[in-house]
């Protein structure tokens, strides 16, 4: 494992930043982290999540909520352009999203209501994970970052609620789990990974890829649970070990 660093705080176009530690943020925010608006395949995964929120929504205030996480997506984006531009990269790049999960398709409502419940919670632990950086613009950021996500996750165990108030649709959460537990358990990356330890030791995030996913596991259980429902087995159908 790699020696950490003393923590050093690293304002915006610092002089003292190491080259590493600049290049391990700019790789970060275009490629690990999705949200860029200056990404055209980011606003594609907008307008995925947009579509199905408002086209599968089943009631007013569920479209109320749909907007608004799409609102506070838009400004994620927005704030992450602007610290990949501080950092002296560009954020209006095409980039592949290679988390499979964005990829998945939202069929029906209960695909977005897991979507946000799951794949978004990943994001919230994400959030979490900068809040301690080194780099003061980012520091600042992942507060806000993190409430918001937050909010997505939450908004996504109450569809849940909803949908499994009947027999027939807890039925058909329980099946769809199986396609969505993986997915976001692959989020978090190779537990073998060669980058992963560099953000811990330059304090960019503070647990390295298998432990911050087995702290999402012990967390998100108890909430599938509260729904009546079985979480399938942690390495069934996963793609990243």
């Amino acid at each position: 494992m790699a020696t950490a660093f003393p923590k050093q705080l690293y304002k915006q176009g610092d002089p003292a930043m190491p080259p590493e530690f600049r290049e391990l943020l700019v790789k970060l925010l275009l490629d690990a982290h999705l949200e860029n608006n200056g990404n055209p395949e980011y606003r594609k995964i907008l307008a995925n999540i947009a579509d199905a929120g408002l086209r599968h929504a089943p009631h007013g205030r569920a479209m109320e909520i749909e907007a608004e996480i799409v609102r506070q997506e838009v400004n994620h984006g927005k704030i992450v352009a602007e610290l990949i531009e501080g950092l002296g990269a560009n954020p209006n790049q095409h980039r592949p999203i290679k988390q499979y999960a964005f990829h998945i398709p939202l069929e029906d409502w209960i695909d977005l209501a897991w979507f946000h419940a799951l794949i978004d919670r990943v994001g919230l632990y994400v959030g979490i994970e900068m809040t301690g950086a080194p780099y003061e613009p980012l520091a600042k950021a992942a507060p806000d970052l993190e409430g918001d996500e937050e909010f997505h996750t939450r908004a996504g165990f109450l569809h849940l609620k909803e949908i499994c108030a009947t027999p027939e649709g807890k039925r058909a959460a329980q099946e769809r789990l199986k396609k969505w537990w993986p997915a976001a358990l692959d989020m978090f990356g190779r537990s073998d990974s060669k980058t992963s330890p560099l953000y811990v030791k330059w304090g960019i995030k503070m647990h390295e890829n298998e432990a911050l996913r087995q702290k999402y596991i012990a967390e998100a259980i108890p909430e599938i649970r509260k729904l009546g429902l079985e979480i399938p087995d942690n390495l069934a159908n996963r793609r990243f070990l």
